[in-house]
């Protein structure tokens, strides 16, 4: 399954009680999600991507939306932030 589709169905199941988003709907600005819900979501994709999200990674520029989050996470891989 696709990185995107994977969050989307996590996001969906797991913290949103089943509502419906897109890549680009904004989880946080937005308020859909809550810190409670981007501590779950940062250990969701430590585990499911093999990075590491160090606390100066976590902003809106790369975890507002699954979009966000698919380039943060290629950014890691390829060794940036």
């Amino acid at each position: 399954m696709p990185a995107d589709e994977r969050l989307i169905e996590f996001i969906h199941e797991e913290l949103l009680d089943g509502e419906t988003i897109d890549a680009g709907t904004s989880l946080f600005r937005s308020q859909l999600l809550d810190s409670l819900a981007l501590t779950n979501l940062i250990l969701f994709i430590e585990e499911s991507f093999g990075i590491r999200v160090g606390a100066m990674d976590i902003s809106y520029d790369n975890l507002d939306s699954v979009d966000q989050m698919i380039a943060f996470i290629d950014r890691k891989r390829d060794g940036g932030a």
